[in-house]
């Protein structure tokens, strides 16, 4: 055998340090140990306890400023909104007025803008069948 010539079963060898007193000795150093450990995991629990804390306490602000730039986000959609329909209201209030004012001018320049878009049509039509 290369690994040792020691030919003991694991019971006598515990029987025999037991008898020696190590078996005692590593107890009462594993009994240390475990002591001596005791306030490093407490620390870490208390450290992991903060931690989680923390991480509650940021994603909470996360939510808060999310959800407020939304708000805000909202609010200018709405307020551009409310001002382009004013314009739009203004305009088509302008146009009813000039058109009013000018009748045969409406019905001139919209003969004009309607033949320009048929001839556009038309060119484009043309342009895709080549």
């Amino acid at each position: 055998m290369l690994m040792t010539d020691n030919t003991e079963t694991p019971s006598p060898m515990t029987d025999g340090a037991s008898q020696t007193g190590f078996a005692s000795e590593a107890q009462a150093k594993g009994a240390n140990t475990v002591q001596a450990l005791r306030p490093t995991i407490d620390d870490a629990k208390a450290a992991g306890r903060e931690a989680l804390g923390t991480a509650k306490e940021i994603a909470g602000d996360a939510w808060k400023t999310a959800r407020s730039y939304a708000k805000n986000a909202s609010g200018m959609a709405g307020e551009k909104l409310g001002t382009l329909k004013t314009q739009a209201s203004d305009l088509q209030a302008t146009a009813s007025r000039r058109i009013a004012d000018e009748p045969i001018k409406a019905v001139a320049i919209g003969a004009a803008a309607g033949a320009l878009l048929a001839a556009l049509v038309l060119r484009r039509k043309r342009d895709t069948r080549r």
